[in-house]
């Protein structure tokens, strides 16, 4: 099972709003905290310069510049003695209370107390208190707080930073789809077409470097076609001349020599196999192969001929051939389906020393299973090269015509299925 995977594009997309997103909030934070460090650090430096340059008195609080100086705690508004306690003040740390509906909303009120000592003077306490605008004046009882102000710059530039990323990976995703598209619809037709522009050198480069490879391996499978073609048409003659030769030698009066016997027959049938692998070669060697001719044919009639035909290859064997067919016709082009049943029977002979050969056709379903009894020092070499070259031209003949082909590998054998079209 493949893992979860993201398209480039999307991740781009979602790393680049998540770096977005830190470092916005990030900035967001610094800013509301400086400036709220920096209002108290105003406001702590303007409260000790008052205290210290007024002078007060037990009992009479002094009221300048909206602070409250005051010589014990006892003379503060009852507000500040209310909400703070005295034994918690440190000196020259300022406290504060904020109270709001919402954090994102202007203060209703804000306390301050700030404790002032030593400069050869005694303990002094200031305070402030801020009240909020009354309800129908020009400024709004809940106007925006700095906070708030701060979280709708913030999502406002992301909104901006998400919309021109946008924008950007759609200018580099369409190029990208393009160089895409293309490759996909590379073909013999199109290989040879100017290659287009992608507006990125990058792409360009890519694009060249798929148009080359594409060459090459064309130009690979043009000269393999090639060599298969005229390597199959040059065998064409010297085959010939041996089946000629051999069937000359049959007419020959009959001599009492054994061995040459055998050695003409093992020609025959190797000539035999010779043709049979040049027919298969120069026709998967075409290029078009969708026009072949059909007939109408039995399938049954065809293998059982072709089991025959090729029984020379179990001279010797102690191999059992059962053969199962029916009689129905279907429309086929014939040469195609006798080189890949030729091919199959052939393979199952060859590779079966000591066992039992099984053929059922049914319908359009061929099935060819070969079972070896005695597996000997060469088994595991045929069991592990599989079927050889005749089961990789039976693939590729299958290929092209859309037949399904499997093989199944077994303990004792091969079990290959055929389901024509």
């Amino acid at each position: 099972m493949t893992g979860f995977r993201l398209s480039l594009r999307k991740y781009v997309l979602i790393a680049l709003l998540v770096m977005g997103v830190i470092l916005i909030s990030s900035l967001s934070y610094l800013s509301f905290n400086n400036f709220f460090e920096g209002m108290d650090g105003v406001l702590r430096g303007t409260m000790i310069t008052a205290a210290r340059n007024t002078q007060v008195t037990p009992g009479q609080p002094v009221q300048t510049l909206n602070f409250t100086i005051a010589a014990r705690w006892e003379d503060l508004p009852e507000d500040i003695q209310h909400n703070f306690q005295a034994r918690t003040l440190r000196p020259f740390r300022l406290e504060k209370q904020i109270n709001r509906e919402f954090i994102f909303f202007r203060p209703d009120r804000a306390l301050f107390v700030l404790k002032v000592t030593g400069n050869n003077q005694p303990d002094k306490y200031v305070s402030q208190i801020f009240a909020a605008p009354p309800a129908g004046s020009r400024r709004s009882e809940h106007r925006w707080s700095h906070e708030g102000w701060t979280l709708i710059i913030g999502l406002s530039a992301l909104i901006i930073f998400a919309g021109l990323l946008l924008i950007l990976l759609r200018s580099i995703a369409r190029p990208t789809e393009h160089l895409r598209q293309w490759a996909k619809n590379l073909d013999e037709q199109t290989l040879d077409a100017p290659i287009p522009s992608f507006r990125y050198k990058e792409l360009d480069e890519l694009a060249r470097l798929i148009h080359h490879s594409l060459q090459d391996v064309r130009h690979s499978l043009h000269r393999e076609q090639a060599f298969v073609r005229h390597a199959s048409h040059e065998l064409r003659t010297p085959i010939a001349v041996i089946r000629s030769s051999i069937e000359l030698l049959h007419k020959l009066p009959a001599h009492d020599n054994p061995l040459a016997d055998k050695a003409i027959h093992r020609i025959d049938n190797a000539s035999h196999t010779m043709t049979d692998l040049t027919e298969t070669l120069l026709w998967l060697g075409k290029r078009d192969t969708g026009n072949l001719p059909m007939s109408q044919v039995s399938p049954g009639a065809i293998l059982t001929r072709l089991t025959k035909e090729l029984h020379y290859l179990l001279d010797a064997k102690p191999v059992k051939v059962t053969l199962q067919t029916d009689h129905e016709q279907t429309r086929l082009p014939v040469t195609a389906f006798e080189i890949v049943a030729g091919n199959l029977i052939r393979n199952a002979y060859q590779h079966t020393q000591h066992g039992e050969v099984t053929i059922n056709q049914e319908h359009n379903i061929i099935t060819i299973e070969n079972r070896e009894y005695q597996q000997d020092a060469n088994g595991a070499d045929q069991e592990s090269s599989g079927f050889g070259l005749g089961l990789q031209l039976v693939r590729g003949i299958s290929e092209k015509l859309q037949w399904s082909y499997e093989i199944t590998a077994r303990s004792q054998g091969f079990w290959v299925t055929l389901t024509l079209k």
